[in-house]
């Protein structure tokens, strides 16, 4: 890993520390991310996509799949498989549990569904967006179109989380976490 790598996973870890910070309960956290990365493994196996790498990083977990072999709506299968797994686990707690800890459980699958939702490259949603250019659009013509879209999307993000800290003095992790998505995007569209 080079440099900027390490500096990247420094922001990760920090971003991951800061979530888990203001959180009441980090085990549970932990647990609607492993969800999330169960559902893209899962529809990986179900499509036929076969797994290249697995990665543990300070942030995440990355699975590298081989989708050479997958159809644009396969591999958007594969991307949103973390969305429906974490919306699927929010629905099954909703329907049998209850208390705090079943509500928070609830929230954190949700916000990381719709996080992961958001059409920036570096999440599910901005793959799910290049997919569907790709589909009726010209390969380069897409690939620009989906880095602008990115661009402009982690920007609005970053607004809406200034925004809430300065109107509703919000806790910083959204804020943080724009933050990261914007370096990681600035850094890895080179």
């Amino acid at each position: 890993m080079n440099s900027f790598g390490e500096k990247i996973g420094v922001v990760a870890l920090g971003v991951t520390m800061v979530t888990l910070g203001t959180s009441p309960h980090p085990v549970i956290l932990i647990l609607c991310y492993i969800i999330h990365e169960l559902g893209h493994l899962c529809l990986s196996r179900l499509v036929g996509a076969r797994m290249r790498r697995f990665k543990i990083g300070a942030m995440h977990l990355c699975l590298s799949y081989d989708t050479s072999c997958l159809s644009y709506k396969r591999e958007i299968l594969v991307q949103l498989g973390g969305v429906i797994f974490n919306l699927s686990a929010a629905l099954f707690a909703c329907l049998l549990f209850g208390g705090d800890g079943a509500d928070f459980f609830v929230i954190c699958n949700l916000s990381l569904a719709l996080m992961n939702l958001y059409p920036i490259s570096i999440l599910d949603g901005g793959g799910v967006l290049k997919n569907v250019f790709l589909m009726i659009l010209p390969r380069d013509v897409s690939e620009k179109l989906s880095k602008w879209v990115s661009f402009v999307c982690a920007i609005f993000m970053w607004l809406l989380a200034v925004y809430m800290q300065i109107i509703f003095s919000a806790n910083l992790s959204l804020f943080i976490i724009s933050v990261a998505l914007l370096v990681e995007l600035c850094f890895s569209v080179g």
